[in-house]
């Protein structure tokens, strides 16, 4: 584990050469050079010698190599915020979600998503714009380091800090008043991924 959070380090300071300058190296991708196109179109010589280095990369690479190169391209998308979040759950544990839905209306079976990734992580991991935690918790399963789940009822307490957050009243209140929408809230978990446990044990040694 200790080799592949080094490994995960040293494509992260290829990476940062390579944003500060590039290394001229086969290894590596090359920097950026200037692309001249002619009438009708042409070819971009930096796109396609940077392919040509990944496609040589891919022949030599290993299953270890491999795996630190997804790891470090998911550590330049983190944001600190996201990695409070990521420790927080780091012990396994699974989180309370809940997501506002509008039903009813002129067709009374169909509803639409008002606000979704409603969670209490933020305070629990001290993040320092709670306001974006249901951005980060979006953006940490869509890197696939989080997996869904179904309600847990022993969490009944937190799901309803969640839903009686001041925001959240204000949204039910217009619903109710302005549209005649009914506010249902979706109640569900969340856990690290076979992936966010695997980025975890890389990323933290």
């Amino acid at each position: 584990m200790l080799d592949q959070a080094r490994a995960v380090e040293d494509i992260l300071f290829e990476d940062l050469q390579l944003r500060l300058g590039g290394m001229d190296s086969h290894h590596y991708l090359p920097g950026p050079v200037e692309t001249s196109f002619g009438e009708g179109g042409g070819h971009d010589k930096s796109l396609q010698s940077r392919f040509a280095a990944l496609a040589e990369q891919s022949l030599e690479q290993t299953p270890a190599s491999a795996s630190a190169r997804v790891y470090a391209r998911i550590v330049n998308q983190l944001l600190p915020d996201e990695v409070r979040i990521l420790t927080a759950m780091s012990d396994g544990s699974d989180i309370a979600i809940s997501h506002l839905l509008a039903r009813g209306g002129r067709f009374k079976n169909s509803e639409h998503r008002v606000m979704a990734f409603l969670s209490r992580v933020g305070n629990e991991s001290g993040v320092m714009l709670a306001d974006a935690v249901p951005h980060y918790l979006a953006h940490l399963f869509s890197l696939g380091l989080l997996d869904g789940g179904p309600e847990d009822n022993s969490q009944t307490a937190k799901y309803e800090a969640i839903e009686n957050g001041s925001e959240v009243r204000s949204a039910c209140e217009r619903m109710r008043k302005e549209s005649r929408l009914r506010p249902v809230f979706i109640r569900e978990t969340a856990h690290l991924s076979a992936l966010g446990k695997a980025f975890w044990a890389a990323c933290s040694g």
